[in-house]
């Protein structure tokens, strides 16, 4: 029934002669569990079983639309796949991780698991502790008084080409990526020794998370939001140890005027 309203499913229904069926990844008769380390759909191997389909010019990516390419290639170089292919992370993200086994939906369907309403929940699966501190940030559906779309995980992390967050070129996307909704106030930042620093390569100046938060975003008005009047001289003094209350109300995004 799961598969019979998937997009593999609705394809084959239509007798597309390129809509996988159950023995294009279990096999026929010698069909193995997914916990045989032999089977295709033993974690390790479920990559390159997808792959088969939706590699560049495969049966799948000849009638994608969408603007990612070299999915497969790019998974395998993201932090996800190289945990559970050069580590041998077994418990790490793979494609059914993300997109189910039998239920693949497009992202446009409201009831696909990578549907911008569902991802969060769906990457809350293995990053529960990550999701409950997002769901109660500004960022959050319903959170926000705005008409905007708010991000969610892959708006910021990526689908498959995650990124450690520690890694350098992680530390300066993620201000382009705060900027391309927080426009004027990413223009102000770089008006400021943080951002003309951070603007040098340094990556230890003071970024948008390092202030804000990472996932528990919230307003400056609540008292638990790290910028709030309780907690900004803490938050200072993670870079500046001496820093005092005074020192706090330097303005971090002031203007030339």
């Amino acid at each position: 029934e799961q598969y019979q309203q998937s997009t593999h499913g609705k394809l084959h229904a239509q007798k597309d002669p390129n809509a996988p069926v159950c023995a294009d990844c279990h096999g026929t008769h010698a069909a193995l569990g997914k916990d045989n380390t032999q089977s295709a759909t033993f974690p390790t191997n479920v990559p390159a079983l997808c792959g088969s389909c939706h590699r560049e010019k495969g049966k799948a990516a000849m009638r994608y639309k969408g603007t990612e390419h070299g999915i497969p290639e790019n998974y395998l170089e993201s932090i996800h796949g190289k945990g559970l292919l050069k580590s041998g992370l077994v418990v790490t993200a793979m494609c059914t991780s993300c997109h189910t086994a039998h239920e693949e939906l497009p992202a446009a369907d409201p009831a696909s698991s990578v549907n911008p309403n569902n991802i969060a929940v769906t990457c809350g699966k293995c990053h529960k502790g990550v999701y409950e501190k997002y769901i109660r940030s500004v960022h959050a559906p319903g959170k926000a008084k705005t008409s905007e779309k708010l991000p969610v995980c892959n708006d910021c992390h990526s689908a498959h080409t995650i990124k450690r967050t520690d890694m350098n070129t992680f530390k300066f996307d993620i201000m382009n990526i705060c900027g391309k909704c927080h426009v004027k106030i990413a223009q102000t930042y770089f008006d400021t020794f943080h951002g003309k620093v951070t603007n040098l390569g340094y990556t230890k100046t003071a970024k948008c998370h390092d202030c804000h938060g990472s996932h528990e975003i919230l307003p400056v008005t609540d008292p638990h939001s790290s910028l709030s009047r309780e907690n900004i001289i803490t938050t200072c003094k993670k870079c500046h140890p001496t820093a005092t209350r005074k020192f706090a109300g330097y303005l971090t995004h002031a203007t030339h005027h």
